[in-house]
């Protein structure tokens, strides 16, 4: 219980508690954070102005294959933003919560466990790969 505790769900609130001990990389988790979330604003409003574009081209549209191909386009149009907001939700929301509850920033606290932490973090990281890669 105490881990899910210890969990930061963004990179500001991870830069916020490592901020005096990481230095520039503090600025780079921020960084990261505007980044995301600006993309995902950009990637939302792109698609639904050409959702709407779509929508409108199908209403006009003559034939039955206009119809048909607009609406092939307007499905591939909202799973593409649908995929692509999930994944920046993942990247700015759940990756920040795995890599803190595994211990990967632990090495970063002032007075840090163990010296040998950053390389314990890293050689768990390697083995959860090698876990989900099978081999």
């Amino acid at each position: 219980m105490s881990m899910l505790l210890d969990t930061y769900w963004s990179w500001s609130a991870l830069a916020t508690e490592y901020g005096s001990t990481m230095g520039w990389i503090s600025s780079l988790l921020n960084a990261i954070n505007w980044i995301l979330w600006i993309a995902l604003i950009l990637v939302g409003a792109a698609g639904a102005v050409y959702a709407i574009y779509i929508g409108v081209k199908m209403a006009r549209a003559d034939s039955s294959e206009q119809r048909e191909e607009a609406k092939k386009r307007l499905i591939n149009v909202i799973v593409s933003i649908v995929v692509t907001i999930a994944l920046v939700l993942f990247f700015n929301t759940v990756l920040p919560a795995i890599l803190s509850s595994m211990g990967v920033f632990d090495s970063f606290k002032e007075g840090g466990k163990d010296p040998n932490q950053g390389e314990e973090s890293l050689q768990t990281i390697i083995n959860t790969a090698r876990v989900l890669l099978r081999k």
